[in-house]
């Protein structure tokens, strides 16, 4: 595993001068993640909206939803270092977007995610956590939670006891009757068949046939985000969705048929 590299706020004076509050020290706050970048050190965003509190008190945080329904929440934040100061007059800005997963707390808190995560970004950009890194803060998978918790479910057995039900009345017996015929068996529905995904599919093709989960799950063969899924790069670099419908060149129709579908599942 890789050592945690020493932050930029240790090694230059200047970078730990920026937003310096006299007697609040956030490295005391910091934790260590492991990312796919190997081992790094992360504040929360907790901790970085207490720092920016005690750096501009008159401070506001705004939060936008440029989307917001079942499925998807996109969400950007502005920072600002006075309340009172005009709509276009601020100093950091991040946008998070994140998908509803039934059955996975991250997931299912889809929309404190989006907000934690743009409210991170922008104050990092604001001067509030990119001192710990070399171009970008790096975001550990639980990250975005750090201020959005998931109540934890209850234990086994715990819980009010269902009412038993009611005995039934007693009846009056009846006359022995011949057994009814059976019914015939319905006959049984086939399933539908989802169309598959081909790599020789045309765009229109490969769009038609897509869902979901399968735009999620497209690789990317190219670029710097090789390895990775459509799906992970919507969680963390939601904006990069739209190279690929707009300027990739390649010959992969599912890699652009799946970008332009999440694109447009984020803008219904």
């Amino acid at each position: 595993m890789n050592a945690i590299r020493t932050p930029m706020y240790d090694e230059n004076a200047a970078v730990a001068a920026l937003n310096h509050v006299e007697g609040f020290d956030p490295r005391q706050y910091m934790r260590a993640t492991s990312t796919e970048e190997g081992q790094g050190l992360y504040l929360d965003v907790k901790y970085r909206k207490l720092w920016f509190r005690l750096a501009h008190p008159l401070g506001k945080i705004k939060k936008i939803f440029h989307a917001l329904n079942a499925e998807v929440a996109i969400c950007e934040a502005r920072v600002y270092l006075n309340k009172d100061d005009p709509e276009e007059q601020y100093v950091g800005s991040g946008t998070a977007q994140r998908f509803f997963k039934a059955g996975d707390k991250f997931g299912e808190s889809y929309v404190e995610s989006a907000e934690t995560a743009a409210v991170g970004r922008a104050l990092a950009e604001a001067g509030f956590g990119s001192q710990f890194s070399d171009c970008d803060v790096t975001e550990p998978e639980d990250a975005t939670l750090a201020d959005a918790p998931v109540a934890a479910a209850p234990a086994p057995g715990v819980g009010p006891t269902p009412a038993a039900a009611p005995a039934p009345a007693p009846t009056a017996p009846t006359a022995r009757r011949s057994p009814a015929p059976a019914p015939a068996p319905a006959a049984a529905t086939p399933p539908v068949q989802e169309p598959a995904l081909a790599p020789g599919m045309s765009f229109e093709q490969a769009y038609a046939a897509m869902t979901l989960d399968k735009a999620k799950a497209v690789m990317i063969d190219c670029g710097c985000y090789r390895g990775q899924t459509l799906g992970q790069l919507a969680l963390t670099k939601p904006g990069s969705l739209h190279w690929y419908v707009d300027s990739y060149k390649g010959s992969n129709n599912l890699l652009r048929a799946a970008a332009k579908y999440l694109l447009d599942r984020a803008a219904a």
